[in-house]
């Protein structure tokens, strides 16, 4: 048991002891209905999403998700889900864990819960023998939490994004009304000015691909909105590897990561017999949401890969398409910028965080393999290795 003491964070509120403890079977519920704060409304969707993601995990398979309760109350939570990553070449294979999902009642925030969940997590991780976790999904006060517990930022994804005119015209009446005495509460409330939102994006992207006929001919376009996990790994492994920091990607991951409860993904083919290329979209299942990302992208040429771009961009007509750039390759960057999905300027950027679980390295050089981790040029990064995707 860990007690949150006075002096802990943010005295601003009286601190309460608190107890910290892994998760138990009979805690499903009670983390469900917490999670309402993050996840979701829905706590059959959350109990699906936190079975998915801890439990059916393919590289850690003892769930890893920390509870903070004071008395007898759940009030905070933190998970770490299992991440297999690649560095060198040949690859030398690490598993990682990736601190996740922290939210804490509202009851119970400021009173310094995060700091205290984090410590019995990292003294937990050490002792299961890892040395460093990677986050990839912070949001705005996470990332900060995380810098303020010696946290480092290998790195920003550098957010691309390319809208359609109407949509750009809708951002701009929304960006007005926000500054509009009494109407500002409103300016979020039509995301249909911009174009088809919601369940309603991929619905042109599916008419367009609703019986395709799969054409031997080196090249040709099909899609689906199952994933070729085998074609996928094969394509992957055919490539040449530059030995940056990547997550691995075969069927096992594959299979795994497509199955998140809080996605809908479709999949984008070039070629017959042997695929030369995919790109997958995602958008997610909650939400007044216009934008479709690209979450992994891969060919053997550079013209396959800007066929695939084309294609999505033309059948999609999504009101927003948008990618991460860090650790693009130099014919991915070319393709976007030749596309015009420029960097979207914003608050708050994803990046990567990274930290030694062990308080003693943490003025140490953090390495992965012979790469720094703390380097964000040493990572090739795809959004779907990371919970935004």
């Amino acid at each position: 048991m860990l007690l949150l003491q006075d002096e802990l964070e943010i005295p601003k509120r009286r601190a309460s002891p608190c107890r910290v403890v892994p998760f138990c079977p009979g805690d499903e519920a009670r983390v469900a209905e917490l999670q309402r704060h993050l996840w979701s409304p829905d706590t059959q969707l959350n109990s699906a999403y936190l079975k998915w993601k801890y439990f059916q995990n393919p590289y850690i398979r003892e769930p890893l998700v920390y509870l903070a309760f004071v008395g007898d109350k759940l009030a905070g939570m933190r998970g770490a889900f299992g991440m297999r990553w690649e560095v060198g070449d040949p690859a030398e294979i690490l598993t990682l864990p990736h601190p996740d999902d922290l939210v804490i009642d509202p009851v119970f925030r400021e009173r310094g819960l995060h700091r205290v969940i984090m410590n019995f997590a990292f003294d937990d991780l050490a002792k299961r023998g890892y040395r460093y976790v990677v986050n990839l999904s912070a949001g705005e006060i996470t990332h900060h939490a995380s810098l303020n517990m010696q946290w480092r930022k290998a790195g920003g994804m550098m957010l691309v994004r390319r809208r359609t005119l109407r949509k750009a015209l809708a951002d701009a009446v929304a960006g007005r009304m926000r500054h509009l005495p009494w109407v500002w509460r409103w300016a979020n409330d039509f995301p249909g000015l911009g174009g088809a939102w919601g369940d309603r994006l991929f619905r042109r992207f599916d008419r367009r691909w609703a019986s395709p006929a799969r054409s031997r001919r080196p090249g040709a376009l099909f899609a689906q909105a199952t994933p070729l996990l085998r074609d996928m790994e094969q394509l992957v492994a055919r490539l040449p590897r530059s030995g940056r920091i990547r997550h691995v990607r075969d069927q096992a991951y594959f299979g795994w990561r497509f199955r998140n409860p809080l996605r809908s993904y479709r999949y984008l083919y070039a070629g017959g017999d042997r695929i030369e290329g995919y790109l997958v979209l995602q958008r997610p299942l909650s939400g007044n949401v216009d934008q479709v990302s690209i979450v992994d992208w891969e060919a053997q040429s550079e013209p396959v890969l800007e066929a695939l771009l084309d294609a999505a961009i033309e059948h999609g007509q999504f009101p927003a398409l948008c990618a991460w750039r860090l650790g693009a390759s130099p014919a991915v960057g070319r393709i976007l910028d030749r596309h015009g999905l420029t960097p979207v300027k914003s608050r708050h950027e994803y990046g990567i965080l990274v930290r030694s679980v062990r308080n003693a390295e943490l003025d140490e050089p953090w390495m992965l393999g012979n790469r720094p981790l703390d380097d964000g040029s040493q990572w090739d990064m795809r959004m779907i290795y990371s919970m935004a995707g």
